[in-house]
């Protein structure tokens, strides 16, 4: 592996950090304010479909990227359906103010 592909697979490292927020706060707080179930099914797919390309071309960093959006998107769209309709405090109170 060259710089390029260490530098690429530091951001597929970045991308998958850029979810835990999302997921730390649905799985916590059990609250699937502002998640779209429609929007999070359709980027499982994507991925999936993109995730394949990489695999026939043999493309390491975006395998690995496509694994974490796969993994990510998955339990997003799975604890969000779990938790469909459920709000957190926070969520209840900003929600009233708007």
């Amino acid at each position: 592996m060259n710089m390029p592909n260490y530098l690429g697979l530091v951001g597929a490292i970045i991308a998958g950090y850029a979810y835990l927020p999302q997921v730390s706060h649905l799985i916590k707080e059990k609250c699937s304010a502002g998640i779209s179930r429609r929007a999070f099914g359709l980027w499982i797919i994507s991925s999936v479909l993109v995730t394949i390309n990489a695999i026939y071309i043999h493309s390491v960093v975006f395998i690995v990227l496509g694994a974490v959006q796969i993994c990510s998107t998955t339990i997003i769209f799975w604890y969000s359906t779990k938790y469909r309709g459920l709000v957190c405090q926070y969520h209840a109170r900003h929600a009233a103010i708007d």
